[in-house]
Parts: C-alpha cells; sequence; structure tokens
C-alpha cells in the first residue's frame, strides 16, 4: 500500500523525506538497543538459574552475581557440589576424582580445595581407592593432596590408614610422611612414612617397619618394600620372630600367600644372617626359610655359638624350628673352651635334648691325645662324649681301641670298654676295661672282678725290663 501523504510532502517540498526515514531509522535501533540492554540480563540471569539448577553452581560471595563494566559476567572462587574429574594417564588410561564439594582457590588457576575427596585408579586391572575428609587438587599437575582420616584400600585385600598422603596421577607415584599402619584379612603393618610407585607396582614402607601375621612377625629400623604383584616384601636390616626362634638379616626378601594374609611362606636372606633359637645363635652369609617345613637353610661360613662355650663351624647348615635341631655338613668343627676340638663331617645340635651328635671321621684333639670313631654324641647336661664303633684313643706312643667309650671333658679322662686292647712300643694287653688320662698322657688297663689281663710282650721288651 502506497503512503500518498508522504509523496506529497516530498513534490510539495515541504519536508525532506530522506530526513524523516533516517530519523525513524535512528528511533527503531534506539528501541532495539534499548531492548537487548534489558533483555541481555534477564537471558543471562535465566541460564545461571539453569546452570545452579542442572550442576548446583554456587558462588562463596553472600552477593548476587554482578556484571563487570564491560558488561561480562565473571566468578571468582566459584564451588560446585558433586563434581567428577576424569583424569588421564600416561598409559591412556583414566582415573576418577569426586568430591562432595569443590571450590577454587584461586580464580583461573585450576587450583582446588576438596571436601570429602574420593579417587579410584586401577593397577594392572586391581582397583585403587583412597578416600579423605578433605584435601587439595592442582589440575595442572595432576596433584592430589589428602589430609585427615586417609584410607587407601588396594583391591579389597589390603587396607591403609593415615592422616596425610599426597598422589600424582600424572608421574603414578604417591607418598606420606606421617604414620602409615594398615591391615589386611589376616595381619597387620606400620611404619613411620611410605611411598607408592603405581608403574613399578611397590609400596614402600620408611622407619619403623612392623609386618605381624598369624605366627610370624617382621620388623626392620630401615624400611621394607612390598611387590604387590609378586606378594614379596623386600627389607633391610631386618627380624624375622616366629614363636621363639629369630632369624635377622642384612637384606631379608619374604613370600606372603596374598596380601590379605601376611604369613610368610618362604624367606631369603642376604649378607649377614643369624638365626636365636634357646640361646644358641647361628650365623652365616646368606639362608633361606620355608614356613610349611618350619626349616632354615645356612650357606657359607656357618657357625653356632654356645651361651656355655663352645663353636661350631660347617660349610652348610639347617635349622628345624618344628623338631628344633640344628644339622652341620661337610668340614664340621667343633672348638670348646675347655681346649679340645671336635671334627666330622657332619653334626646334629637337639636343643630340647640337649645333645650333639657328630657322626662320619669323628676326631676330638685335646693337647697331645686323640680319640677317633666313627660316631660321638656329646651330652651337654653330663659334660661329656660318648662314643661309639671302633673307638680309637692316642697318646704318646700308646694307641688304646675298643667297642666304645666316654671322654669325661672336666676330668679330662677317656674310658674305654668292650674288647679294649692297648698297644705300645708293639707291645699289646687286653682287658675289659681302660682308662686313659689325657692330662699325663697315659692308660691303664682294668679287669673285670674275676677276669685276666693277657698280651703279647715282644722280647726286646723283656729284655730291657731284666737289663734294669
Amino acid at each position: 500500500m502506497f503512503e500518498t501523504q508522504k509523496i506529497d510532502l516530498f513534490f510539495s517540498g515541504e519536508k525532506n523525506l530522506l530526513e524523516e526515514e533516517e530519523r525513524v531509522y535512528v528511533s527503531r535501533r534506539s528501541k532495539i538497543v534499548r531492548f537487548l540492554k534489558l533483555f541481555l540480563p534477564c537471558l543471562t540471569a535465566l541460564l545461571l538459574g539453569v546452570g545452579v539448577a542442572l550442576f548446583d553452581f554456587d558462588t562463596n560471595a553472600e552477593s548476587p552475581l554482578s556484571l563487570a563494566e564491560d558488561e561480562k559476567i565473571y566468578f571468582e572462587q566459584f564451588r560446585m557440589k558433586n563434581t567428577v574429574f576424569e583424569i588421564t594417564e600416561k598409559d591412556n588410561k583414566f582415573s576418577t576424582l569426586r568430591a562432595d564439594i569443590v571450590e577454587e582457590i584461586e580464580p583461573g588457576k585450576k587450583l582446588y580445595n576438596l571436601i570429602s575427596p574420593k579417587a579410584k585408579t586401577l593397577d594392572n586391572g586391581k582397583l585403587i581407592t583412597l578416600v579423605a575428609d578433605k584435601g587439595t587438587y592442582n589440575q595442572n599437575k595432576q596433584i592430589l593432596q589428602l589430609n585427615h582420616n586417609v584410607v587407601a584400600n588396594y583391591n579389597k585385600q589390603m587396607e591403609a590408614y593415615t592422616n596425610s598422603a599426597t598422589y600424582n596421577f600424572a608421574t603414578e607415584y604417591g607418598f606420606g610422611n606421617e604414620k602409615i599402619w594398615g591391615k589386611g584379612e589376616k595381619g597387620s603393618f606400620e611404619a613411620s612414612k611410605f611411598t607408592f610407585d603405581k608403574k613399578k607396582g611397590i609400596v614402600t614402607l620408611i622407619k619403623n617397619v612392623k609386618m605381624i601375621g598369624d605366627d610370624l612377625k617382621l620388623v626392620s629400623p630401615d624400611k621394607a618394600t612390598l611387590f604387590l604383584s609378586q606378594n614379596k616384601f623386600v627389607s633391610t636390616n631386618a627380624t624375622i620372630t616366629k614363636g621363639k626362634d629369630i632369624l635377622k638379616g642384612d637384606t631379608i626378601t619374604a613370600f606372603f600367600k596374598d596380601t590379605k594374609n601376611f604369613d610368610i611362606e618362604k624367606a631369603y636372606s642376604q649378607g649377614h644372617t643369624e638365626i636365636l633359637s634357646d640361646g644358641k645363635k647361628a650365623y652365616a652369609d646368606k639362608g633361606e626359610y620355608y614356613a610349611s617345613t618350619g626349616l632354615v637353610k645356612l650357606f657359607d661360613n656357618v657357625k653356632i655359638i654356645d651361651q656355655n662355650g663352645y663353636t661350631a663351624t660347617a660349610d652348610f647348615g639347617t635349622y628345624d624350628s618344628a623338631k628344633k635341631l640344628f644339622s652341620l655338613h661337610d668340614n664340621v668343627v667343633v672348638k670348646d673352651k675347655n681346649g679340645y676340638t671336635a671334627i666330622a663331617d657332619n653334626g646334629v645340635y637337639d636343643l630340647v635334648k640337649k645333645t650333639f651328635t657328630l657322626e662320619d671321621n669323628v676326631k676330638i684333639d685335646k693337647g697331645s691325645n686323640t680319640i677317633t670313631a666313627p660316631k660321638a654324641v656329646y651330652f651337654q647336661s653330663k659334660d661329656e662324649f660318648r662314643f661309639y664303633d671302633n673307638v680309637k684313643v692316642t697318646q704318646e706312643g700308646n694307641t688304646a681301641t675298643a667297642k666304645s667309650g666316654v671322654y669325661f671333658v672336666k676330668k679330662n679322662l677317656a674310658e674305654l670298654s668292650g674288647n679294649v686292647v692297648i698297644t705300645k712300643d708293639g707291645n699289646m694287653v687286653r682287658g675289659d676295661k681302660a682308662i686313659s688320662d689325657f692330662s699325663t698322657s697315659r692308660s691303664k688297663l682294668i679287669a673285670k672282678k674275676g677276669g685276666r689281663i693277657s698280651g703279647k710282650l715282644i722280647e726286646s721288651t723283656l729284655k730291657e725290663k731284666k737289663d734294669k
């Protein structure tokens, strides 16, 4: 429809139509601008309301949100509830961090305070969870700091407690400098501090370490490193206690059934190895322990020291903790404070019976006196050796043989019985019993009541006696 009035005015020259059109355009533009100025804040408020409803998004200021001078909205120290961070680690696996409340520490820095944080990560398919009362999270460096009532759970097998812990999702490494303690289904542990390396699958307990199973306890003043996938602990300057028996080593490697159960299945000791049992101390360069048999194997420079004053050494040894037996093998040497030395191929020390049995090529030296036999048993309560089968006593120029014999350590006498034969300078006499005095290196032959002493003297000996 044509506006005839405006056309007439244009041709009549009463008013410039172009100027009028421009004023109308400016007026309309001003109205639109005014409308936008009023509408945009309302739209923004509406969108913020939707955001709060969907994401429970708050600010920490008590006053309503305000606009900046350039009419752009910004937020300081925002606060979110029920928030989840998804964290991509170097192996392209995801870890999650949840918190009941997340509050920005400094605007735009991606540093947050956390209330009731809960983290989850995986170690070769095994779930690790971390929870605490509060903490902080550096999103730039992916570092989580947990504080107060920190609880770490490894695959629902082992749970640890502490008051402070730090975990770096980027490097997959964590640590804590406060006391840590924990438990499995059977057993517990504690230490002054710890580290955790997820890539290597190890937890290191540091200083004042204690691990306790059903009937075993491992203690180290230095550290113990747990290899999670192998159920293995490596401890330095460690001590393992089972009942009244103690095993020590410079480095002890212990294998457990699993992280639920800290009972040791087997253990290896390297360096200075020591066993203490019933007043006896055994030493070696290395050792092995097997829980199923209660057996400890000792290797290289094996030595047993008895509190009564003797020392036994050998190339190889075993200790049966169930039967309380020390067994020595190869080059067994026993030295006593009384001055005798006993050697044999093998030896067994019975801690219950208080006996030390020497077998195979047994030899006892005391000064110039020597006793040999296939077998000898030392009775600690009586302080005497008993010899069996083909006993032989050698003194200065004298040799005495018999079926059996006894060496009385304190008296320094050897008593032989059973088919006794004494030989000296080619002369031979027989009797029922012989006593050899190791102090004087002399022997005498004794017959039973009603018995006789017989012998054979060579002619030169008889002649010498007549000449005298």
